[in-house]
């Protein structure tokens, strides 16, 4: 069993990486897999066909909506591993684009693929060159290109999904969140939101709007920053809580 296979079954579907070049005929058509390098092309068929997708899957009424919900579900799947295993770790795997294929889904990324499973160097410098420098920035730079959604919102979108692969993992609490701060400090993902341990989990709390409410669903997702802070963290509380088992009446009573 690989460390890549280990993070998978301890932490869930999100952190699924398979490795290898997909077989012949594997993916046509809709479900074809997508080299990541050519979706940082503004103008690319690739970029198109995942903005179809997300799209259609969540029901947003403009491109540049479905711009920002597709980069926080890309940057929450795509390269979650990577960051969840060097906070555990310290491992950097090779996420740089043009060592992923990505398969689209209706609402978000169905498949995320490595043509090799390699690591680079352990350095921090290391996995932000992986993840952020020559991965999600620029799939947000062309994004905002494509779509003329806000740059900033965009790399919120960056900084929500960066965050998410460390609290949505099973890992250990305080040992995650020190991570998260050291991870987003000065690459200014650290101004576009924050971390927070609510009822033994930590949840991220955004400080940019994803328009996620303008999608068919026509709800905010639950750390929308058009909802006050305490709030979210109220509510956050709330569905830590397990509801109580039914109870039978009293005999007698109905």
């Amino acid at each position: 069993m690989t460390p890549l296979d280990e993070l998978f079954l301890e932490h869930g579907p999100r952190y699924d990486l398979v490795v290898g070049e997909p077989d012949a005929g594997d993916g046509d058509g809709d479900r074809a897999w997508l080299p990541s390098d050519r979706l940082l092309d503004p103008s690319g068929a690739e970029l198109g066909v995942l903005l179809d997708a997300e799209t259609e899957g969540s029901g947003h009424r403009t491109a540049h909506a479905a711009a920002l919900t597709l980069i926080a579900v890309y940057a929450g799947r795509v390269t979650a591993a990577a960051v969840l295993d060097w906070a555990l770790h310290g491992r950097v795997w090779d996420v740089r684009p043009e060592n992923v294929l990505v398969r689209p889904a209706a609402h978000g990324i169905g498949g995320v693929r490595l043509r090799e499973a390699r690591t680079l160097d352990s350095s921090l410098a290391s996995l932000h060159g992986a993840v952020l420098h020559t991965h999600l920035l620029p799939l947000a730079d062309a994004l905002h290109a494509r779509t003329r959604a806000g740059l900033r919102q965009l790399r919120g979108g960056v900084a929500h999904g960066c965050a998410t692969a460390l609290c949505a993992s099973r890992g250990a609490v305080r040992e995650l969140a020190p991570r998260w701060q050291e991870f987003s400090e000065g690459t200014g993902l650290e101004r576009l939101g924050e971390v927070v341990e609510v009822a033994g989990r930590l949840r991220y709390l955004r400080r940019t709007c994803c328009l996620f409410y303008t999608s068919a669903e026509s709800g905010r997702c639950a750390s929308c920053c058009l909802t006050p802070r305490d709030e979210r963290i109220r509510a956050y509380a709330r569905a830590a809580v397990p509801p109580l088992p039914p109870t039978s009446p009293p005999p007698g009573r109905r």
